[in-house]
């Protein structure tokens, strides 16, 4: 009877950790409380891996302006599929970033892997999964941290797109170390 209760604090206390790491003032709609763990849609007998849609919304004031920004998630099935070397397939994933800047429409664009092809090696190329996008607070401006990841497992390519004032974007490998996140607290 200890393992229910002990899964049920671990649960609760990953829930309270998300909140307090997003601020609280971000709206988080996600299917569930891990948006990057895999499942298969049970409905579907292919066997193929998906991730979760995920939405997420928060506003960031920048320069004068409030920027409101939405991060949306879903698995594409129209997208090439990625295998492991257990031969796993998954499905890899489409994001769309949309800015408003004061409450008018600022930038929308959709985002895949292919996107960011020539930041990544072959490995990542062939066998990643574009699994992360969000605002990353460190850098001043509006920048978007990127992952693209091997499947179930912790190695990534990160990657940092940045929106310019005029809606263009620019983007560039993430070459900061956790010691740089460290020295910047």
């Amino acid at each position: 009877m200890k393992i229910p209760y002990l899964v049920a604090v671990n649960v609760g206390l990953a829930v309270i950790l998300t909140f307090l790491a997003c601020g609280g003032r971000g709206k988080q709609e996600a299917v569930q409380e891990t948006p990057n763990e895999f499942v298969t849609n049970s409905s579907q007998a292919d066997g193929i891996q998906r991730m979760h849609d995920y939405h997420f919304t928060e506003e960031h004031r920048m320069a004068g302006h409030v920027y409101a920004y939405t991060i949306d998630r879903v698995p594409s099935d129209t997208l090439p599929q990625v295998l492991d070397d257990e031969g796993v397939r998954y499905a890899d994933n489409l994001y769309t970033l949309t800015i408003q800047r004061d409450g008018q429409p600022f930038f929308s664009r959709r985002f895949t892997k292919a996107s960011f092809a020539s930041y990544l090696s072959q490995e990542f190329r062939k066998k990643g999964l574009l699994d992360g996008m969000m605002f990353d607070k460190s850098l001043p401006g509006l920048n978007f941290a990127i992952s693209v990841s091997l499947p179930q497992s912790d190695m990534i390519e990160p990657l940092l797109l940045h929106v310019d004032n005029a809606g263009g974007i620019s983007i560039e490998r993430d070459t900061r170390s956790e010691n740089d996140f460290e020295e910047e607290q």
